[in-house]
């Protein structure tokens, strides 16, 4: 997180933060009770000047405002700025529902050319939750195809393009993909293999080491879109990177959702609301930027997008410890 943020020139530093728990197995109720003892366990340390949680994997809005609302109780006032990803009425930024795969759909089409890609390009998507629907709606709504996606349960493959708008009602509905093949024409495929189907570019949108050493040279495609945090190991990256598959790394493609938090938290500061027009002008011209900027480090010294990104982030972490002096403050 400490690069993501320094790769999207945000003023937040980074960690990550969770509880072990399958919240499949729990009610609504028990989710709420559970989020509140979060905030209750960790109030000290975090704050709108201070630690500022976003969701992640199995939370969401409604999670984000019970968070928000125990750090209020605990703190005898209202403190929006404290967490982002809030519902709307709590505070939240539109457009941070699709942020992190609209922050990808925009790096993917500034680069297009220089990745080889077509305007009219087909996708693999490997997870179907929040970030893979929404990159299958933006992408489809400009003209790709999208041929194959995956959830937990299971994948389906059609060459000729998936209609994403009943794939994401069906999901919705709390309909598994699989079961959704006929509905739409495709085949049920095994979603280990879904990976290696024929694509212009591949989105892995689920968790994170799904793509290694032992399926890494089985893609077909030319561009690896790193929705998810993590989803290729450093094995994978050497044997992609020597087959002449250009990743783009996490830090930089799901940056998107943290830069709308960012937004967020700056206008719970101010107490003035964008309209979700400016969010995307916003997004858009960040995402851009920087992408621009390391896919150019990337050309200058030869180097992989990935190595481009730590080395455009470092640059700047460099620049702001240098700037502390010798005794940077600290809080404890």
């Amino acid at each position: 997180m400490t690069f993501k943020c320094a790769v999207m020139n945000l003023p937040y530093g980074g960690g990550k933060g969770a509880v072990r728990v399958d919240p499949h197995q729990l009610s609504k109720s028990e989710v709420e009770r559970l989020s509140r003892a979060y905030v209750q366990a960790f109030a000290r340390i975090i704050g709108p000047d201070r630690d500022i949680p976003a969701p992640d994997v199995y939370t969401n809005a409604m999670i984000m405002g019970w968070m928000a609302d125990e750090y209020g109780q605990i703190v005898g006032q209202v403190s929006p700025a404290v967490i982002t990803g809030k519902p709307i009425a709590l505070g939240g930024s539109l457009g941070r529902n699709d942020a992190t795969a609209r922050g990808g759909f925009y790096l993917v089409r500034h680069l297009a050319r220089e990745l080889g890609l077509d305007r009219a390009h087909t996708v693999a998507i490997q997870g179907f939750g929040n970030a893979g629907q929404f990159y299958a709606l933006l992408s489809a709504a400009d003209g790709n195809k999208i041929v194959a996606v995956s959830d937990s349960t299971g994948a389906i493959h059609r060459p000729e393009g998936l209609d994403v708008t009943r794939l994401v009602a069906g999901k919705e509905a709390g309909r598994r993909v699989a079961d959704m093949a006929a509905d739409l024409g495709a085949q049920v495929i095994d979603p280990a293999t879904l990976i290696a189907v024929e694509a212009d570019l591949l989105v892995p949108a689920a968790l994170e080491d799904m793509i290694d050493a032992g399926n890494a040279g089985t893609i077909k495609a030319r561009v690896v879109l790193e929705l998810a945090n993590g989803p290729v190991t450093p094995d994978a990256d050497k044997i992609l990177a020597q087959r002449g598959v250009t990743v783009l790394p996490d830090i930089l493609a799901n940056a998107g959702g943290v830069t709308v938090s960012y937004f967020e938290w700056v206008q719970n500061r101010q107490g003035y609301y964008w309209d979700l027009d400016e969010i995307h002008q916003r997004l858009l011209k960040i995402v851009e930027r920087e992408g621009r900027a390391i896919w150019s480090i990337a050309a200058e010294r030869k180097v992989s997008m990935r190595s481009a990104a730590y080395i455009h982030a470092l640059g700047r972490l460099a620049t702001a410890i240098e700037a502390h002096g010798t005794q940077p403050f600290f809080v404890s």
